[in-house]
């Protein structure tokens, strides 16, 4: 449910690594015609069938899962035990296995070939952080992608833009091993040239649409299970609330477990610190809360703001597998009628504190956003564009006398080499801003003018309770605790290889210690907090230096620009 994307996880680069090797052998062995195109279609099919196939054990390979016999777990968990006995009988479908990740990060997801081989995977997180009939909802949303064969389904799905992609490539280089082969008499050569071409670029088009519709396909299978989650509930707000915990961090009390107390203890370690103040942040919790010890729906529309009304959610949206979570809990709000309760969280404030955040209009912030985070390639694209008309100048179509000399042209990138370099010095200035006032989880997420370019600097102080994947051995991300809520914590420097290595050897040692981490809140579409310094309590600190990486690339620009002048110098003053 939080994380749906295990089983792309598990498989996506052995699958591009299959589909790269047998498109690079199929492009040299194979004929470049009709026969060879279906040839490269069949091979196509049949790699999607072999992920298929392997997904499954993938997943049960890199995922540390404990695996429960089903009588166990029914008498461990009896209300979930009855919601999956309820489905199996009215659907008339095998038993799926039953599994947990014990990792305090609340998730949920399903895995499996058909509704009678489902595997049904949740966390400790959520039996930690849900009451019973919230869990019972995130296990029936995930019941309801078993008995809609979604595994099935998405498959079909997602390999029909992938054909559109392999016609595409091959009618490309088709096209160009024809266009060397046939000699300029043969008049047959062009026709056939062109035509290859031209449906090279239809399939690319084809691709792209199919691609985005398959995604809209995606989130409407999502949008069926958690349909299916309130009808085998008979109410949707029990997924809705778990939907504000799991997505937002927001730890509402329930019935079952005041939340702020049980955790109470977990934080209470860090007054030791001198570094955090667990009364205060009491007291912080409090200012949003009601009498019932939940949070206040003020909060929780605030959250909700940055799905409903920032601009960067509804260009996440566009790419996402799943539904933006207030998209979801609004869906779910329309279904209350029908079994006859009240709506307990909607969002007919949420306008308004947007408004009072940021105005009434968020176009600015984000056409900003755009141009600070494409400003280097924004003027490399300029440079080119000038590149052109410079070379259509010089070989004589359209002439303005000197301009059209060489000296111009290194002039030319030698400054847009030097204004690239201190383009990207601007955008890191922008995304890595200076910064380390103490926030707490909900001082963050009820932020709405934030995004993955425009962060807000801050120190978070709690407890590192889970793997930002859980059960994912490669997990390089964290999940943080504090008295107020939850939050993903993004390690990525953005080397793969140094990602790597903190996985295997530091995140299992972090998970249940005390920490203090300085970094960058971000949104994008899920609220994360990117480290820059992470300090435990025993005294031990790591850096994370994809700020400083991110000059590299400026530098990278200042010795081209460097290298230019001094040809510019050496050849043309």
């Amino acid at each position: 449910m939080g994380l749906k994307l295990a089983s792309t996880l598990a498989t996506t680069f052995l699958f591009a690594m299959v589909y790269a090797l047998v498109f690079i052998v199929g492009i040299w062995f194979l004929p470049s015609d009709l026969f060879g195109l279906l040839l490269m279609i069949g091979f196509t099919i049949l790699i999607v069938l072999f992920q298929y196939g392997i997904s499954p054990l993938m997943i049960r390979w890199i995922y540390r899962i404990d695996w429960i016999p089903y009588e166990e777990y029914a008498l461990m968990y009896p209300h979930l035990g009855n919601a999956i006995d309820k489905v199996v009988e009215v659907q008339g479908i095998k038993t799926p296995r039953v599994g947990i990740i014990h990792d305090q990060n609340p998730s949920a997801f399903t895995f499996g070939y058909t509704k009678n081989s489902a595997r049904l995977v949740i966390t400790d997180g959520i039996l930690h952080y849900l009451n019973e009939r919230e869990q019972t909802a995130v296990v029936a949303h995930e019941l309801g992608h078993i008995v809609h064969n979604d595994f099935v389904l998405m498959t079909v799905v997602f390999a029909i833009p992938l054909i559109f992609l392999t016609v595409a490539r091959w009618s490309y280089y088709a096209a160009r091993f024809s266009g060397g082969r046939k000699s300029s008499s043969d008049d047959s050569g062009g026709y056939i040239y062109l035509a290859l071409f031209a449906i090279s670029l239809i399939s690319y088009i084809m691709y792209y649409i199919g691609f985005l519709v398959s995604l809209v396909v995606s989130r409407i299978r999502e949008y069926y299970a958690d349909q299916h989650a309130a009808e085998l509930t008979e109410d949707p707000n029990t997924l809705s609330t778990a939907l504000v915990k799991i997505a937002y961090g927001l730890l509402i009390a329930t019935k079952d477990v005041d939340i702020k107390e049980r955790n109470k203890s977990k934080v209470r370690a860090l007054r030791g610190l001198g570094i955090f103040d667990p009364k205060k942040a009491k007291q912080i919790a409090i200012q949003g809360m009601d009498g019932s010890g939940k949070y206040s729906k003020d909060v929780i529309q605030a959250a909700a703001g940055w799905d409903l009304f920032n601009p960067w959610a509804k260009y996440f949206q566009i790419f996402s597998t799943h539904p933006l979570p207030a998209k979801r809990i609004q869906r779910l709000n329309s279904q209350c009628a029908t079994y006859d309760v009240p709506v307990e969280i909607d969002f007919s404030n949420a306008r308004k504190i947007k408004e009072e955040q940021v105005g009434k209009s968020m176009v600015g912030e984000f056409t900003t956003d755009i141009l600070i985070k494409k400003m280097p390639s924004l003027f490399f694209w300029i440079a080119i564009g000038f590149s052109i008309v410079w070379l259509v100048g010089y070989l004589g179509i359209w002439s303005l006398g000197a301009f059209w000399s060489l000296q111009n042209l290194c002039l030319l990138w030698t400054a847009a080499f030097f204004i690239m370099g201190f383009a990207v010095i601007g955008r890191t200035k922008f995304m890595y801003r200076k910064g380390s006032d103490p926030k707490t989880v909900v001082d963050l997420v009820t932020q709405i003018n934030v995004s993955p370019v425009r962060p807000i600097p801050a120190v978070i102080e709690g407890v590192i309770v889970g793997k930002g994947v859980p059960g994912y051995y490669f997990s390089e991300d964290l999940m943080f605790q504090d008295n107020t809520g939850l939050m993903y914590i993004d390690y990525r420097f953005g080397l793969r290889i140094v990602d790597f290595f903190w996985a295997i050897t530091k995140v299992k040692h972090l998970i249940g210690q005390t920490v203090r981490i300085r970094g960058w809140y971000r949104r994008g579409p899920s609220p994360y907090f990117q480290i820059d310094r992470l300090e435990t309590r025993e005294g031990r600190t790591f850096r994370n230096y994809s700020k400083h990486a991110t000059y590299i690339l400026a530098v990278v620009f200042f010795l081209l620009g460097v290298l230019l002048s001094y040809l510019y110098f050496t050849a043309f003053v």
